[in-house]
This record gives structure tokens, C-alpha cells and sequence, in this order.
């Protein structure tokens, strides 16, 4: 059986800013952690959560059904105890049950301040524990599983003294192989326009400009006096102009037809009314996104052909809210349909809901019962944008996932 999304019952990949309260579940039905005492920092890839042996992540829900079978995956880098000596160089893996001499465990060496990559995988009721996906040790349970933990050999403190990065569980017991592959499991760079993979019209993106730049400085308030050195500048409440994206494309087909079916198909994008939203995909859980308008329009440079044919264009695309606050809400059923953004702004702030509709021009109070609120209709991921002076927004409250506080 292949790791599969559906299967994941958990997902935190601790990529929350230094402060945050929580720790967010980017698995569909949202286990969020509630962090208190530790921090998040520079990780593997993105930030980590780390624990100084005071912190703790708490998930109030009961959602591991402990019976079954289960894979935990997480990265973990154990750190040495300020005394020098202890935790340092094992970890510990404990698991109980109700039986008279129910408890077993095993102990890996590892080294200090180094990550690994550890699995915990039940099936029935036997334990399988792998360290960077290579199998260490099988243990037999005597009974029903009440209760696991991963531990240091540290007893100063009764809480972790470590890193921990990309924590998984799913609701499987994964072969040797699938654990394999999800220490592999990196995200490809894929564009998509409303929500299609530019693959799917055999595109190609050879390069892009202006995705990750900063969009220029409008013209500050400036005084030039005649009788002073150079111009006094008003570099207070700086605004920027809309956001310009170049993406150099190729496309293929099996001939004419073939490309001018396709060539219409992925125009028809930028001919609806309102923009488009373009998705960058460079991270499991933080992809890059856009609403955007083509205003040049799309001009391929090709040579007819019967057969296989290849064109190339360049997509110039306008992005009039370039300063926004990116959300993540997973629709999974009616209960989970209704998005909510409370806030308090003094300038007009518009949300782009992700699923091609908006509400603009939005300001004053919006906090408490006066939240705005949008309901979708289709299960799935959306990607709500907060757009406008999002850094002078007060009280920002939701029931989403903030993925990038302000880009």
C-alpha cells in the first residue's frame, strides 16, 4: 500500500513563525497542537519546533485510534543536556498495554545534535521502529496498546530536549518501501492556473521572473530644497506597484490541432472575468500564490507542423494586490464548508477566497460575530488571500491556516 493522503490522520510540519501558539495539522481534519514553553526555529527545511525541556506541543484530540495500525514518521535531532553527559546519545521508544508486564521497549544510539529520520509502524500488534527508514528492532506486544512515547535518557526533566521537524501519522501500517519513499518524498516545482496543472496542457516553465521579488517602491513625498544637499524623503508607510511575473514557457503537442486546442484551452484562463490565481508549487504546504490578470496577452513563437510540434511564449502576468496574508482551509465535508477572517483594518483590505470568487473593499470592524465568512462547496484545499496594508491589520483571528503571514 502506497502512503497515500487520505490515510494521513496527522501532518505538522512545524514551519510556524517564532511565537506562534500553534502549531498547525495540515491533515484534513485539523488536530492543530497548542504550543507553550517552545519555540519554533530554523529546521530542516523551513522552521522546526524546538523543546528545551520545559516547552510542550499539546493535541487536546483523540484521534489515534492506539488498536489499530498506524505509521508515525518524524524528524528528530536530540540535543545535549546543558550538563553534557546526558541525552545525548539515545533515544528511547516505550510502549504500554494493559497486561501484567505490559510494557516494552527499545533503545538506539544516535548521535547529538544531528537529525534522523525515525518511524514507529504498528501492525496488530506487533512494533516495527526504523531509523533513517533502515529497520532497527520488532518488538511483540502482550496486549491492546495504551499508550507510546519517545524518549531521552534524560532524567532532570520530565519533557523533550530537542528538534522536531515534519511529524506524520497515518492510519496504515506503510510497507518498508513506502517509508522509503516518504524520506524522498519532495515536492516537484509545478505551476498550476486555476487550479489545472500547467502539465496538463503540456506546458512547460523554463524560467519565471518576479515571484519572489519586490515589487518597486512607489514614489515617496519628496522635497527638494535648493539651499540643502540632495532631497528630503518621506520613507515612512512604504507602498509598492503591482507585481509584474514573466514565466518563459514551452509547449508541446502531437500537431496543429493538438496545439491549438491546447493554446485556446489555457487562454480561455485569462478571458474569464476577475483574475486567475496562480499556484506555485515549491513546498509541501507553503506554495506561492497569485491573483493575477494577463493585460499583453499571449503571443507563441512555433512552426506549423503535422507531427510533433513545439512553441514557446512568454506569459506576462500582473499581480494588482501584491501584499497579502496567505490562508490554507481544507473543505472535507458540510462540517468543515464555512472559512472565517475577523480583523480590524482602517484601509480597505479584499479576501480572495481561492475558489474564484472575492470580497473586496472590505474595512473597519470584522472581528467577533461581525467575521467575514465564506462557505465552499466542493471538497478540497483552498488557498484564501488576504490582500491590501495587511501589516496594519488589527485582531486577526481565523479558522484557517495562516501559511505565510505577508508576502
Amino acid at each position: 500500500m502506497a502512503a497515500n493522503e487520505t490515510d494521513l490522520i496527522l501532518n505538522l510540519p512545524f514551519d510556524e513563525s517564532s511565537g506562534s501558539p500553534k502549531a498547525y495539522d495540515y491533515a484534513r481534519d485539523r488536530h492543530d497542537a497548542t504550543v507553550e514553553g517552545a519555540d519554533f526555529i530554523a529546521g530542516r527545511q523551513g522552521n522546526c519546533i524546538h523543546f528545551d525541556g520545559a516547552g510542550s506541543a499539546t493535541i487536546e484530540d483523540s484521534f489515534l485510534n492506539l488498536n489499530g495500525d498506524f505509521t508515525l514518521l518524524a524528524w528528530i535531532k536530540p540535543a545535549t543536556y546543558p550538563d553534557g553527559v546526558t541525552g545525548k546519545n539515545r533515544l528511547g521508544f516505550f510502549f504500554n498495554t494493559a497486561a501484567l508486564d505490559g510494557s516494552r521497549a527499545a533503545w538506539l544510539d544516535v548521535l547529538p545534535d544531528t537529525w534522523g529520520y525515525y518511524t514507529i509502524r504498528k501492525r496488530g500488534t506487533i512494533i516495527d521502529i526504523f531509523a533513517d527508514t533502515q529497520h532497527r528492532e520488532t518488538l511483540s506486544l502482550p496486549g491492546a496498546l495504551t499508550g507510546l512515547a519517545i524518549l531521552q535518557d534524560i532524567y532532570s526533566t520530565g519533557l523533550a530536549y530537542a528538534d522536531v521537524d515534519e511529524a506524520k501519522i497515518y492510519g496504515v501500517a506503510l510497507t518498508d518501501e513506502d517509508i522509503a519513499e516518504t524520506l524522498n518524498d519532495v515536492r516537484q516545482l509545478e505551476y498550476y492556473i486555476n487550479g489545472v496543472n500547467f502539465k496538463d496542457y503540456d506546458i512547460r516553465v523554463s524560467s519565471s521572473e518576479g515571484v519572489l521579488d519586490l515589487p518597486k517602491l512607489k514614489t515617496p513625498l519628496s522635497v527638494d530644497w535648493p539651499d540643502y544637499h540632495g532631497e528630503i524623503v518621506d520613507l515612512d508607510d512604504k507602498r509598492v506597484e503591482a507585481r509584474t511575473i514573466k514565466l518563459n514557457c514551452w509547449m508541446r503537442a502531437k500537431g496543429k490541432i493538438d496545439f491549438a486546442t491546447k493554446a485556446f484551452d489555457f487562454q480561455r484562463h485569462f478571458m474569464a472575468n476577475g483574475t486567475a490565481r496562480l499556484m506555485i508549487s515549491i513546498h509541501p504546504t507553503k506554495p506561492l500564490v497569485y491573483e493575477v490578470y494577463n493585460a499583453d496577452g499571449i503571443a507563441h513563437d512555433k512552426r506549423w507542423h503535422d507531427d510533433k510540434m513545439i512553441g514557446t511564449f512568454t506569459l506576462t502576468l500582473r499581480e494588482p494586490d501584491p501584499v497579502k496574508r496567505v490562508l490554507r482551509h481544507q473543505r472535507s465535508s458540510a462540517a468543515t464548508a464555512e472559512v472565517t477572517v475577523g480583523f480590524k483594518s482602517d484601509k480597505m483590505v479584499t479576501i480572495y477566497w481561492g475558489d474564484g470568487t472575492a470580497d473586496v473593499d472590505l474595512y473597519g470592524d470584522y472581528t467577533g460575530a461581525n467575521a467575514v465568512k465564506h462557505t465552499y462547496t466542493t471538497d478540497g484545499t483552498y488557498y484564501p488571500i488576504v490582500a491590501g496594508i495587511v501589516d496594519k491589520i488589527k485582531e486577526f483571528t481565523t479558522n484557517a491556516i495562516i501559511v505565510w503571514d505577508m508576502i
